[in-house]
């Protein structure tokens, strides 16, 4: 909608207007073009969708005001003329559903990776100095797995501790392949959201998502997203008064 367009219009026709394409965006969230009950839309939607989810109550009052606008109508006038701050919110969903922010805008560029061939002492240093937690293993180009605390933890408790002369390539062993994922740059903020949140529901509880051009492992490695980083992606969905 451009904003000449919305210039021309009152608050009350933009909103409906824009209601009714979230409204559409839930039936495809769902995949169900026949249920016309906005609430149950909503209750289906908000389990397959982290904006639905983090705007529910918003939308739920919405609906409301929806119902308002529409059965108030005189002929000169509306009763219920929104807010110029809710047609703004309502018009930041309505973005969010139909073309959501993509992980390149929220990722850590250009992470710190290491080669199996490189010192463990070389790699503590590293995290002790920078404040790392975790790194990708970075093998021929393409991702072999991540570094953690626990991935070192494991090792200590299963090798001689002796960490001069020990190569990471003798850590590969105790990686485990649920502390991270492989996205797309491309990737958007909503199904970056649900494969965390996925996680800690199974408790495999993912460490980071190592980010490549096109989402495989042999795709070059360009930034990489951890659970810190949460606060700024949950600021991308609020709208922005």
């Amino acid at each position: 909608m451009q904003n000449e367009e919305l210039a021309n219009k009152r608050n009350s026709e933009i909103f409906l207007e824009v209601f009714t394409e979230i409204e559409r965006s839930l039936k495809e969230i769902c995949k169900d073009e026949y249920t016309t009950n906005f609430a149950e839309l909503l209750r289906k939607a908000r389990g397959l969708n982290q904006v639905v989810n983090y705007y529910a109550s918003d939308l739920k009052e919405f609906s409301q005001l929806r119902n308002a606008i529409v059965h108030t109508r005189r002929q000169n006038f509306i009763i219920a003329e929104p807010h110029p701050d809710v047609v703004q919110e309502v018009i930041h969903i309505k973005n969010l559903l139909q073309n959501p922010p993509v992980v390149k805008t929220v990722m850590k560029l250009n992470p710190y990776r290491v080669s199996p061939s490189a010192s463990v002492k070389e790699v503590l240093t590293t995290f002790a100095e920078k404040g790392f937690m975790r790194c990708p293993v970075v093998s021929n180009g393409k991702i072999v797995g991540l570094i953690t605390a626990k991935t070192i933890a494991r090792w200590l408790v299963n090798s001689s501790g002796i960490i001069d002369n020990t190569t990471v390539s003798q850590l590969l062993n105790y990686i485990d392949n649920d502390d991270y994922c492989i996205v797309s740059e491309n990737t958007d903020i909503v199904s970056l959201i649900a494969l965390f949140n996925n996680s800690v529901r199974i408790g495999a509880y993912l460490q980071a998502a190592l980010v490549t051009l096109n989402g495989k492992p042999d795709s070059l490695l360009v930034g990489i997203i951890t659970p810190s980083d949460f606060p700024s992606i949950i600021g991308q969905l609020k709208v922005k008064h």
